[in-house]
């Protein structure tokens, strides 16, 4: 939206496009206070009905829990999100080192294929150490099979 924005100020049509988004804004706040009216009157429709068919006091306490549940999982929530920044960025330096092992095993693909086909014994290690893993979790999973 932004380089739309700075294009349409170099076009001269800045005014233009600023009014599509006053519009576009009156009608998104428009819709919002209807979705929040009706949202409203749909919690205020089932809190009735509850009432008629459970009582009064039962349907409140009803609906106290499901807010307290509501407000100790945007707690939760709100804890996973609001990580110390050192964290995130720890997070984003391990996504980045992944990415790039990943292309650099990707780019000397070639030359390990052909590494490969000069020397088959090189095939060896990688092709035992996949089997022994799989006799090992084949006899692990007779064995808890066997329990």
């Amino acid at each position: 939206m932004l380089g739309q924005l700075i294009t349409k100020v170099f076009t001269g049509e800045a005014s233009i496009y600023i009014a599509r988004l006053r519009t576009a804004l009156a009608l998104y706040i428009v819709m919002a206070i209807l979705g929040i009216s009706a949202f409203g009157f749909l919690v205020n429709a089932l809190f009735t009905w509850l009432a008629f068919r459970y009582g009064h006091v039962q349907t409140s306490i009803g609906f106290g829990l499901v807010c307290l549940i509501g407000v100790a999982i945007m707690y939760v929530v709100l804890l996973v999100v609001g990580r110390r920044p050192r964290q995130r960025a720890r997070d984003r330096v391990q996504r980045d080192v992944a990415s790039i092992a990943s292309v650099a095993a990707v780019s000397n693909l070639p030359l390990i294929f052909a590494m490969v086909r000069k020397r088959k014994a090189l095939l060896l290690l990688p092709v035992g150490l996949a089997s022994f893993w799989g006799l090992f979790m084949a006899l692990r999973g007779y064995r808890d099979r066997g329990d």
